[in-house]
C-alpha cells in the first residue's frame, strides 16, 4: 500500500505500475474513454497528409480526408489485422494493406477488394468493413484530440475551463499559433507511464536532487556580466491542480509571479536581434492585457499534465520552445516517449532556432534535464516488485492533509510550489476509473 496523510483516501498499491492485469484494464477503462492526444493541425495542413499515433495501445491514423475533415482510424485493416499504414507520417490517396489488398479512402471506406466480383457472394457486406474509426474528434487552438467514447464531456469540458483560462492566457496566447517543428524525439523509458505523467503535473520536489548538476550550471551563469537563468528569478513559484466533478485532474508547475523570468528573457533577446527583443516585448504587453484587471497577476507556469499522457514543458520562458509529451504506454513497465517542439508562429526566425536549440539542451532526449528522470525511472523499475523491495510502501505526504487555494482568486486550486496533492487526485480519479479494491 502506498501511505498517505489523507485519512479519507488510501492509495493504491504498487503493483499498479508493474501487474499485467490492471495495465490490460487500463488500456481498456482509461485510454478507452479519455480524451487523447493525436497530433496538431499544422501536422497535416493539406487533403490526403496523415501521421501515425497511438491512443492507449491502438495504432491509429491522423488523416485530412479531400474536403479538409479530420480522421482517426484503428490502423488495421479489417479482414486479417494487418496495418493499413506503414509509415509515421506522409500524404497518400488511400491506404492500402500489404497482405491481401484491401484498400480504403481517406473517409475510411472499404473502397478496394481484390477478386470482389469473382471470389465473394453478392451480399458481402463491403460497407460494414471500413476502417474502424474514433466517434469524436476535435480541436483546441490546433492540438488534435480524439476519444473512442461515443459519449462523455466534450474537449473542453474534459480539459475544464480552469485549466483553459492558463492555456487561453499563457500557452496559446500568440494570434498566429503554434508551428510544429520537423521531426520528433522518440525513446523509451522502462517504467509504467503513470510515473512520468505525475512527475510532469506535479512534482516540483525531485528538482533540487535529481537536477542539482543543472542547478550548478545555473548558478555559475550567475555573474554580473551573465545573463541569469530563470532557475535563479526572483520570482515567486506554485503549483496548481484541476479537479471538477465532469474531467479528471490536470495538473501545472512552476505557476511563476514576477518579472524575474521577463527581465530575464529581455536580455537574453537582446543578445539576440532588436526583432527578437521587440517580440519579446509584444508577447508580453498582450499577456498584460489579457490578465486584465485581475489584482493576482501570474506571469505564465512551465510544466504540467492533461489527464492521463499528455504532458508538457517549457511554456516559462519566451526563448524556450513549447514541448509537448506523450507518455505511450508499451506494457505495464515500459513506455515510449514521443516528443515534438513548438513554436509561436509570430516569432522571428532568429527566435526560433534559439527556442530549439534550449529545448534540446534542456529536456530533449540528449538535453541536461530529461536523462536525469529517466535514470530514475529505471532504478525505480528495477526494484519495484522485488522479493523484499515490493512488499514496501512508496509515501505520499508531501504538502500535509488537503488544503484550500493559497490564491483563491485564481482558477483552480493554487497550492505551494512542493507538495504531492496532485499524485493523490492523480490516484483517487485512477482508482474510481479502474474500480480498484486492495
Amino acid at each position: 500500500m502506498i501511505t498517505t496523510s489523507d485519512t479519507h483516501f488510501k492509495m493504491p498499491g504498487t503493483e499498479i505500475y508493474w501487474d499485467p492485469a490492471l495495465y490490460e484494464h487500463e488500456m481498456e477503462v482509461i485510454f478507452g474513454s479519455a480524451w487523447l492526444f493525436v497530433g496538431h493541425e499544422t501536422m497535416v495542413p493539406n487533403p490526403g497528409d496523415f501521421i501515425g499515433n497511438y491512443m492507449g495501445n491502438d495504432p491509429v491514423i491522423l488523416v485530412r480526408d479531400r474536403a479538409g475533415a479530420l480522421h482517426v482510424y484503428l490502423n488495421r485493416c479489417r479482414h486479417r489485422g494487418n496495418k493499413v499504414c506503414l509509415y509515421d507520417s506522409g500524404s497518400a490517396k488511400s491506404f492500402r494493406c500489404s497482405y491481401h489488398g484491401w484498400t480504403y479512402d481517406l473517409s475510411g471506406a472499404l473502397s478496394g477488394v481484390p477478386l470482389l466480383d469473382k471470389a465473394y457472394d453478392a451480399d458481402f457486406p463491403r460497407d460494414e468493413l471500413g476502417l474502424v474509426a474514433a466517434p469524436r474528434v476535435a480541436t483546441y487552438y490546433g492540438m488534435i484530440f480524439a476519444t473512442w467514447s461515443a459519449e462523455g464531456p466534450s474537449l473542453e469540458d474534459y480539459l475544464g475551463k480552469d485549466l483553459r483560462w492558463y492555456f487561453d492566457t499563457f500557452a496559446f496566447d500568440d494570434p498566429a499559433g503554434f508551428e510544429v517543428l520537423p521531426g520528433r524525439h522518440r525513446y523509451v523509458v522502462p517504467c509504467n507511464w503513470k510515473m512520468l505523467a505525475e512527475n510532469f503535473g506535479g512534482d516540483m520536489y525531485h528538482f533540487q536532487s535529481t537536477h542539482a548538476s543543472v542547478i550548478m550550471l545555473g548558478r555559475q551563469r550567475q555573474r554580473p556580466d551573465r545573463i541569469r537563468t530563470a532557475l535563479n528569478s526572483d520570482d515567486v513559484y506554485y503549483s496548481i491542480e484541476f479537479v471538477g466533478a465532469n474531467h479528471p485532474p490536470h495538473g501545472l508547475l512552476q505557476l511563476a509571479f514576477g518579472e524575474g523570468t521577463h527581465e530575464n528573457d529581455r536580455l537574453r533577446a537582446s543578445s539576440v536581434s532588436g526583432d527578437a527583443l521587440a517580440w519579446v516585448e509584444e508577447r508580453h504587453a498582450r499577456r498584460q492585457r489579457l490578465l486584465g484587471e485581475r489584482r493576482s497577476r501570474p506571469s505564465g507556469f512551465h510544466t504540467g499534465t492533461i489527464w492521463p499522457n499528455l504532458s508538457f514543458n517549457g511554456f516559462g520562458t519566451a526563448l524556450y520552445a513549447r514541448t509537448f509529451l506523450q507518455w505511450q504506454p508499451r506494457g505495464p513497465e515500459t513506455t515510449d516517449v514521443w516528443q515534438w517542439a513548438f513554436v509561436e508562429r509570430s516569432a522571428p526566425p532568429e527566435v526560433k532556432e534559439v527556442m530549439a536549440f534550449n529545448l534540446m539542451q534542456g529536456q530533449a532526449a540528449a538535453g541536461m534535464v530529461a536523462a536525469d528522470d529517466t535514470d530514475n525511472f529505471q532504478r525505480m523499475r528495477d526494484v519495484l516488485h522485488t522479493a523484499k523491495a515490493g512488499k514496501l510502501d512508496f509515501n505520499y505526504d508531501l504538502g500535509g492533509k488537503e488544503k484550500e487555494s493559497l490564491i483563491p482568486e485564481l482558477p483552480g486550486t493554487v497550492m505551494e510550489q512542493m507538495n504531492e496533492r496532485y499524485h493523490r487526485s492523480f490516484y483517487h480519479y485512477w482508482t474510481a476509473q479502474i474500480d480498484y479494491r486492495k
